[in-house]
């Protein structure tokens, strides 16, 4: 009897501290309810995140703003979002570190009325009525791509204009050409009012342009938690991995956590969604420093940031390089 309960004694000891191990580390994820949200949904629900000992609460953002706010304030570790917001904060001197990818490629599309049949490039446009929403990254791609072609910004006539009222502009007749990002590009050739000047891989290849997402962190946190910081980037690399390799199961996933947001989108659009970006770049590589060099080039040019950020100093591949090693 006494030989059982030590052995009770020790089984229970063994699950307490292995269940302990299971949940020990609890990371705030910062993101939103997009298609970018794919990457922390498949490590959730295919239990990359549980495989790895890390418990992580998910806060949908309104916007990428609003995401490295919760990360710089203390109410989220880990935040996701496009380089032009970590450039952002960078420039602010907020303490971020990158810690690797999420996703990358541009969506946005350069579009001009049906009724044009003969112009084929941006010179052609010269003179033109061009709409874009400034200051947007989509408008600081265009910009790049102006630069690439030896053109510059006073050769259009530039109409300032929110994305989402584009299409019923353009459809008034009263614009020449759109620069706009999805799905609003798609909206005004649906509907026949315009055709692709310029695709966003063109656009990408003509630009040099990456787009990349950025998982990126409170730099303090890290310092203080690299166990946990490790454990949640295996689990991203994991995922990542996987959306490459699955992505029919991916859409599912996706469908499974729009479902649940209540939101009703059809699968076909889901899967143009996730797999409009690539997911190949698993670590932060020369064509992407390039990419965000140039980015902060423009931003400080157009005032966006008062300085260009040593993008390098603010990387923190460690976590990644040794979640590759390991998977």
């Amino acid at each position: 009897m006494k030989k059982f309960l030590m052995l009770a004694a020790i089984s229970a000891t063994v699950f307490f501290f292995s269940s302990e191990a299971f949940a020990a580390y609890n990371v705030r994820l910062s993101t939103n309810r997009s298609p970018q949200a794919v990457v922390n949904e498949v490590a959730e629900q295919k239990g990359f995140f549980k495989e790895e000992g890390v418990k992580v609460k998910v806060f949908a953002e309104s916007s990428g703003s609003a995401s490295l706010q919760a990360v710089v304030g203390g109410s989220a570790e880990m935040g996701v979002g496009l380089h032009v917001r970590v450039l952002q904060g960078l420039a602010k001197k907020l303490p971020l570190c990158v810690i690797g990818m999420v996703q990358y490629g541009l969506t946005s599309k350069i579009v001009v009325p049906v009724r044009d049949k003969t112009s084929k490039t941006m010179a052609d446009l010269k003179g033109k009525r061009l709409a874009v929403q400034m200051g947007s990254g989509t408008y600081t791609a265009w910009r790049i791509l102006l630069k690439y072609q030896g053109l510059k910004e006073k050769d259009f006539v530039l109409k300032n204009m929110k994305t989402r009222l584009i299409p019923a502009t353009f459809e008034s007749g009263s614009l020449d050409v759109a620069v706009a990002w999805e799905p609003y590009a798609s909206i005004m050739v649906s509907k026949g009012l315009a055709r692709v000047l310029i695709s966003n891989t063109v656009w990408s290849k003509l630009g040099k342009i990456v787009y990349p997402v950025f998982l990126y962190a409170n730099c303090n946190w890290v310092k203080k938690n690299k166990d946990a910081t490790q454990r949640f980037v295996n689990a991203w690399i994991k995922a990542i991995k996987f959306i490459n390799a699955n992505p029919e199961e991916t859409v599912d996933i996706l469908a499974k956590a729009y479902k649940g947001w209540g939101l009703k989108v059809p699968r076909a659009k889901i899967k143009a969604g996730i797999y409009v970006a690539d997911y190949d770049k698993l670590t932060i590589d020369d064509e992407v420093l390039n990419d965000v060099n140039n980015f902060a080039q423009i931003m400080h040019e157009i005032k966006k940031i008062k300085f260009v950020p040593d993008f390098k100093k603010a990387m923190m591949l460690e976590f990644t390089n040794k979640a590759l090693a390991k998977n």
